[in-house]
Formats: structure tokens, C-alpha cells, sequence
């Protein structure tokens, strides 16, 4: 041995104090220590960092004794282990493993001082060795389960179901798939795995929170929702304070239209219970549909613009907000939110898109409050949009309605210009399909238009093309009862 081994050893035993406790899991028998053994392998400890080249020559002669029997040398080095003396555990592993490499408690040793310096890839090859002896040794399942989990899932997963086949109670081996699953989005799996373990095991401790929160986020992501409050309440008594199960009974509450229980569940959000950092974009925007839902466009409008600050990514709330703004009679903002989303939208923007920027246009033109000039401003920029909207797509006859409606300055008289556009957006419709709304809408102006010009042929040509689509329609029953009389 190099002079400076035991030197190096005390600066070990530092670094990895704490570690220990990967074996506290160890699934073999190890024989009492010799007590002559243990006197000397406490010197070796005492001596490490005060006199260690004394400690050197102790551990030398230590091992030199040990040596002649596995069994000495596993629970020498289980010794070692359990005080957190990694170098003199790896030798005695080492020894044991040359001494007998198919000594199953110390290919489990081997593998626990492996997992004390952290390297897993030779702490499974140590577990698997005990495998091919015993494939059903529950403890080498148990740690290659462990090792595993997060280096190759699939092969814990194996590990994990070869353990409920062995031990049909071990509710742990749910538990832990459930994590597996859970990482892997796999999220029905997980659901079925967490369900097995929290159904089972009802007396709950610290080490199920995290289990916790992925059951209740699976379920979500399932859209299984009736169980999440009940178990929300149950799994906040282990940790009140995270925020991952008052924000699932929240999102549940709504989902399952309890209305009063979404609004108390809520008050995470209301009363401002943690630092804006620790909300995600799902806090907002589900407060937000709740509040729409409810009438509270303003609060609605309050939690989207914090949902569209929150993540930029996600651009369909940066829509949602324009058409709350919309409805809370904020056109402007209305408009250049939307503007915003088609900017960001890019190519990706289709015709439904650009459609709604222009409801946008014509919302904003017919507020009753508007200065004519800002109406003549809206009606310019809105026409400009639907006629890049018909240079790009020259059949969309739903621009040419919406312009129709634009151009209505006074709905009580007739008026040319929105007469023309109704009916070239009627001849665009010409042999399309699923436009009877459309027609609906053009006919109704046009029947208007020529019962008030007296062009009473025209009028009756409208009045019929709606009944033809709709038999029970008012307005042209209406107009059809006119007609009739003036017939007569």
C-alpha cells in the first residue's frame, strides 16, 4: 500500500459522511464481528487522521487477518460501511469478491459499497450476479429496482413486477412503478400503480408526498377528476403547505363544475399564498375560464394577462384575452392583442384566424359610445384586412359578409353599399356546402333592402330563399304575411 493511503482514507470518510445510509435497504445476513477484529478495526478508525501511517500498518495487519475467511471479512467490511469508511469497506469487498464471487451476501455487500460511491452501473452488475444465481432473491431485486429507477426505467419496471409476483403485499412495489410510470409519462400505468399502493396503504408518512402529487397529476392528466379533491385533502395533511394538491383540487373543482367548492379552492390564487414565481400558466388560465364561466369578465381579464405574462409559448391565451377584452367592451385592446396573436401565429394563422381579428373590426365599430372618427379609423383598417383576406383566398365569402355588416351605418334604413356586398357574398356561395347561416344572413338584409325600396319581386325572391332553408323563420314569415296583403 502507497504510504498516504490512510491519509486519503480520513479525507473519504469525510466527503461521503452521510452516505451510509444506501445499504440501510440491505437484504443479507451478516455474521457478528469478531470482537479481536472490531478491536483492531476501531485502532484503524482512531488512528486515520492523527497518526496514519500507524493506521496504515493496523489496517495492513488487519486484513492480512481477516483475509483467511469470507465471512470475517463481510462483516469487517459491513463494519466499515456502516461508520461511513468507504476505503476500507472497498477493500474488504474486493477480498470477499476474490474469495468467493458467488458468496451471495457479498455480491449484495459488493453491490451496496458500489452504491455508497454512487456508481450504479457496478452495483447492478453486482445485484444482476446474484440474480443469475437466485432470479426470485427479493433484496437484489429490491436494489437493482433502486439502481436502476432513474439510469434505465424499463429494467426497474422488470425488477419492480418480478417483486409483486414474489411478494403479491409488497404495496411498496406499486408505489415505486408509480414513480416510474409517472416519469415516463406514462400516466394511465401510473394511475393504475398508485392507486394499487394509496388503496392499501391508508396510514401515509413523508415519504408518500412526492407520490402524492404525481397520483393526483396523473389522474388530471387522464381526466379522471371526481377523486382528486378527496385525495388532495388527504395527501395536504402530510405537507400543507405545497402547492401541487391545492392547485389539482382547484383545476378538479372546476372540471367537475362545482361551482362554490372551485371558488374556495381558489384562495391559493386570491389570497396571493405564494411568491408569483411558484404559479404556472395552468393557475391562471384555469382561474381564468373559471371566472369567465362565472360572469367576472374583469377578473378573467386580471388572470389571463397574468397567464399570457407567465408563458409566452403559449400563444392561444394571448386569443383568449382578446376576446375577453372584447367582451369587457375593450376593443382597442381587443384588436392589438389579437394583432399580437397572428403576429406570433406567423404562417401558422388560417383563415378562421384572420376571420376573428375582423370580429374583432366590427365589434369595436358598432359600440354605441364611439366618436365617428374613431369608427371611420376602425372601418379603414378593417376592410384593408379583409381585402388582403380575399386576395389571399378569393372564395372567402365570409369576409365579403363581414364587410356587409361593416358598411351598415343605420340598421333601420336600406343601404347600397352593404346591399352589393350581401349579394356577391351570395353569388360566392354559389354550390358550396354548410352555408345556409351565411345565406340566412344576406337574405335578411336583402329582404329588408327591397321591401323598404318597394321592389316588392325582388323582396319576395329573398323572402322565399329563406324559408327554403328555414320554414319556421319569423322574420320572413313576416315578410311573407306583407307581401301577401299587398297582393291583394
Amino acid at each position: 500500500m502507497k504510504k498516504n493511503w490512510i491519509s486519503k482514507l480520513a479525507l473519504a470518510a469525510l466527503l461521503l459522511c452521510g452516505a451510509g445510509q444506501a445499504q440501510a435497504q440491505k437484504g443479507y445476513d451478516v455474521p457478528a464481528l469478531n470482537p479481536e477484529l472490531q478491536t483492531m478495526a476501531d485502532q484503524v478508525i482512531d488512528m486515520q487522521i492523527s497518526e496514519p501511517d500507524k493506521a496504515n500498518r493496523a489496517f495492513t495487519k488487519l486484513m492480512s487477518k481477516a483475509k483467511k475467511k469470507k465471512e470475517d471479512l463481510l462483516s469487517l467490511g459491513q463494519y466499515f460501511l456502516d461508520k461511513n469508511i468507504y476505503p476500507c469497506a472497498m477493500q474488504c469487498a474486493k477480498q470477499v469478491y476474490e474469495a468467493d464471487p458467488t458468496y451471495i451476501p457479498g455480491l449484495m455487500f459488493n453491490g451496496e459499497v458500489c452504491m455508497m460511491r454512487k456508481d450504479y452501473g457496478s452495483a447492478g452488475q453486482m445485484f444482476d450476479a446474484v440474480l443469475v444465481q437466485d432470479s426470485a432473491y427479493v433484496p437484489a431485486l429490491k436494489r437493482n429496482a433502486f439502481v436502476y429507477k432513474n439510469v434505465n426505467p424499463h429494467v426497474a419496471i422488470e425488477m419492480l413486477q418480478r417483486i409483486q409476483r414474489a411478494e403479491p403485499d409488497n404495496h411498496v412495489a406499486s408505489r415505486d412503478l408509480g414513480d416510474i410510470y409517472y416519469a415516463l409519462d406514462e400516466y394511465k400505468d401510473a394511475v393504475k400503480q398508485y392507486s394499487n399502493y394509496f388503496s392499501k396503504v391508508t396510514e401515509n408518512d413523508s415519504t408518500d408526498i412526492r407520490p402524492g402529487e404525481n397520483y393526483v397529476q396523473s389522474l388530471f392528466a387522464t381526466a379522471e377528476f371526481y377523486d382528486i379533491p378527496e385525495l388532495c385533502e388527504r395527501f395536504s395533511k402530510l405537507d400543507s403547505k405545497t402547492i401541487v394538491f391545492k392547485r389539482m383540487n382547484f383545476f378538479a373543482q372546476v372540471e367537475n363544475l362545482k361551482a362554490d367548492q372551485a371558488r374556495a379552492a381558489m384562495s391559493y390564487l386570491t389570497e396571493n399564498q405564494y411568491a408569483d414565481s411558484i404559479y404556472i400558466y395552468l393557475d391562471y388560465i384555469y382561474a381564468t375560464n373559471f371566472l369567465a364561466d362565472e360572469g367576472d369578465i374583469p377578473g378573467a381579464i386580471t388572470y389571463c394577462e397574468k397567464a399570457v405574462a407567465r408563458d409566452t409559448s403559449k400563444i392561444g391565451a394571448l386569443k383568449q384575452l382578446a376576446s375577453l377584452y372584447r367582451r369587457n367592451k375593450q376593443s382597442d385592446k381587443g384588436i392589438e392583442t389579437f394583432k399580437l396573436y397572428l403576429q406570433k401565429m406567423g404562417p401558422k394563422a388560417d383563415l378562421s384566424d384572420k376571420l376573428l381579428l375582423g370580429q374583432q373590426y366590427l365589434g369595436a365599430s358598432q359600440q354605441a359610445d364611439i366618436t365617428p372618427e374613431h369608427r371611420a379609423e376602425l372601418v379603414k383598417q378593417a376592410d384593408e384586412l379583409f381585402l388582403a383576406i380575399l386576395a389571399e383566398r378569393p372564395d372567402a365569402y365570409q369576409a365579403v359578409l363581414m364587410r356587409a355588416a361593416l358598411h351598415i351605418t343605420d340598421g333601420s334604413k336600406p343601404e347600397e353599399e352593404p346591399k352589393m356586398l350581401y349579394e356577391e357574398a351570395l353569388r360566392m356561395m354559389e354550390g358550396k356546402e354548410n352555408t345556409d347561416n351565411a345565406k340566412l344572413t344576406a337574405l335578411r338584409y336583402l329582404a329588408f333592402y327591397h321591401v323598404q325600396k318597394d321592389e316588392l319581386d325582388d323582396a319576395r325572391k329573398c323572402c322565399d330563399g329563406i324559408l327554403a332553408i328555414d320554414a319556421e323563420n319569423a322574420f320572413a314569415k313576416q315578410i311573407d304575411t306583407y307581401l301577401k296583403s299587398q297582393n291583394k
